[in-house]
C-alpha cells in the first residue's frame, strides 16, 4: 500500500482525508499494525486502485 500510496504522490494525511479514516489508521496500517479492521483496509486498497486476490496455497495442510 505504501508503494502505490508513494506513486499517487499522495501523503499519508492525503490517503485518511480521502478514505475518511483518521492519519493514525494509515500509520498503523502501513507499519504492519496485526489488528486493523478488515473493511477499512480493502476500502483503502480500492480508493488506491489495489485489489486482494485469494487463492489456493501452493501446498495444502493435511
Amino acid at each position: 500500500m505504501r508503494n502505490q500510496r508513494a506513486r499517487l504522490a499522495l501523503r499519508q494525511l492525503d490517503v485518511a482525508g480521502l478514505g475518511n479514516t483518521g492519519n493514525r489508521f494509515i500509520v498503523e496500517l502501513e507499519n504492519g499494525k496485526p489488528t486493523v479492521q478488515l473493511q477499512k483496509v480493502l476500502d483503502l486498497l480500492d480508493l488506491l486502485g489495489l485489489e486482494v486476490v485469494v487463492r489456493p496455497k501452493s501446498r495444502q495442510a493435511i
